[in-house]
């Protein structure tokens, strides 16, 4: 019984490494800003024992910062492999695939024990065809990592709620990837608080469930602030319309994939969404547990990406990457439900439901497929063959890589000729003009303007103007200024 009960999983593990190895062969994995600071930092951990990614301000010293923006636990776990010899974007690339097997194994085995094996299958297919989610897998992104401790979470606090402190470390964990994954901490708070017992035991289990993820974060925020010297201020940031509007339209999406027509994508997707509640609610008569467990983590999970966006970062967007654990966590409840119901249900119900999830299934594998085609055609971002093989990447590895760079897109110098650069000034403030211009004399450096910007600093060419700096060289995505003989 427990060879049968593992053989679905296992399957769909396999299943899923494989295809994240197909789909990042070369030249892939795509390589996108965030890449460089995940994989820089593991590089420094290696090599230096410090997380410090390669780019720095204008008057860094050294062409390099702390770790701050993202936390450390994808560049800790890229180190490992890093540090017996293997590439770090081969190694990021293993790692995403080993994770997405094994997510994918842990979800399809916790739907099999509670819903049976079409629950189980379904949980599987739904995964594996979602949109969101492949390209999550596409990339060199923490994404595949914190999915896993994410699923890994779910499983423990539903398999193994009598042990607080077990899934709370995992939850702990699972902040250390993601900061959105603080929200874990939180949720296996409010588990541990719910299960039965008496008060002083649930407040005891619920601050068990709390301790790892309050020190480890309380760790890394010390560890932040002695090494930058900053934190993360907060405010109230409003203007929240777009990011709402990007939020409802990825959601549309996902529920009614790939249809063209706005207005029925947005009919079609309510459809799907008021169906999706109803079998969550059914589904919820029957195994209690495990909708509970999935709709708190949803709703820590919402509840901490809206306040980030509301009182921390107003450019935290609401697309498929940021929305990914939440197609996760409907995928484990919808499957469940369709498991559980299946079942009992008449035959007309169940050509009816078997009609609508293989439209859904369909469709979604159709814009899946799509792409991964766009992706794998030519290679992503950083990773692209031509973007490789321009006349500007081929001159950051000649004459780009005899001089210091300074410019507004670190990551493009990074990604050509694996040297660190530093970043302009964020303003046009005539002091700091001068004392930027001075720098750049002293090093004997060059301010390169690429067309792309990944941080908000001075426009290169108002910089360039304002120093009367001359033009070096020009490409069709950048310019190179220099002080002039």
């Amino acid at each position: 019984m427990r060879l049968r009960l593992l053989a679905l999983p296992i399957g769909f593990a396999v299943v899923a490494f494989a295809a994240v190895l197909w789909i990042t062969r070369p030249p892939g994995p795509g390589l996108d800003p965030d890449a460089m600071s995940y994989l820089g930092a593991a590089e420094s951990f290696v090599s230096h024992g410090t997380l410090r990614i390669p780019s720095a301000d204008w008057d860094g010293p050294g062409g390099t910062t702390p770790l701050d923006h993202f936390p450390p636990g994808f560049s800790l776990a890229i180190a490992v492999p890093v540090a017996v010899g293997i590439p770090p974007v081969p190694a990021a690339r293993g790692i995403e695939a080993v994770a997405a097997g094994l997510a994918m194994g842990l979800a399809v085995w916790l739907v099999t024990t509670v819903a049976g094996p079409v629950g189980g299958a379904l949980t599987g297919t739904m995964l594996l065809v979602t949109p969101g989610l492949v390209l999550d897998h596409l990339r060199v992104l923490s994404e595949p990592l914190f999915l896993l401790l994410l699923v890994a979470s779910l499983a423990l606090m539903l398999r193994r709620s009598g042990r607080p402190l077990a899934y709370g470390i995992v939850a702990a964990l699972t902040g250390l990837v993601r900061y959105a994954g603080v929200a874990m901490g939180g949720a296996a708070v409010l588990w541990a608080f719910s299960r039965p017992g008496t008060r002083r035991q649930r407040v005891r289990c619920a601050a068990l469930a709390a301790a790892p993820t309050l020190l480890v974060q309380a760790a890394w925020a010390l560890r932040t602030r002695a090494e930058s010297g900053t934190v993360r201020t907060l405010g109230v940031n409003g203007d929240v319309g777009a990011t709402l509007q990007e939020g409802l339209a990825t959601l549309e999406n996902w529920f009614a994939p790939n249809v063209a027509p706005a207005g029925l994508r947005a009919v079609l997707a309510l459809l799907m969404a008021v169906l999706a509640v109803l079998l969550l609610w059914r589904g919820a008569r029957r195994d209690r547990p495990l909708f509970t467990l999935l709709g708190i983590v949803a709703l820590c999970y919402t509840g901490l990406v809206l306040a980030s966006r509301l009182f921390a970062d107003p450019g935290i967007p609401l697309d498929e990457r940021l929305l990914s654990p939440l197609f996760v966590l409907a995928s484990l409840g919808v499957s469940a439900a369709v498991g559980l119901l299946w079942r009992d249900a008449r035959l007309p119900l169940r050509l009816a439901g078997a009609l609508v999830l293989a439209m859904w299934l369909g469709a979604s594998a159709w814009r899946t497929a799509v792409w991964v085609r766009d992706a794998r055609d030519g290679g992503w971002g950083y990773a692209g063959e031509d973007w490789q093989a321009s006349a500007l990447v081929q001159w950051l590895r000649t004459d780009g890589a005899r001089r210091p760079v300074f410019s507004n897109s670190p990551p493009d110098v990074w990604f050509a000729n694996g040297r660190n650069s530093w970043k302009l000034p964020q303003t046009l403030d005539a002091a700091e003009v001068t004392a930027f211009g001075k720098v750049l004399r002293e090093r004997r450096g060059v301010l390169v303007g690429f067309a792309r910007e990944n941080e908000p600093m001075a426009k290169p060419e108002e910089l360039a103007r304002a120093l009367g700096l001359v033009v070096l060289a020009r490409f069709d995505d950048a310019t190179v200024w220099g002080p002039p003989p």
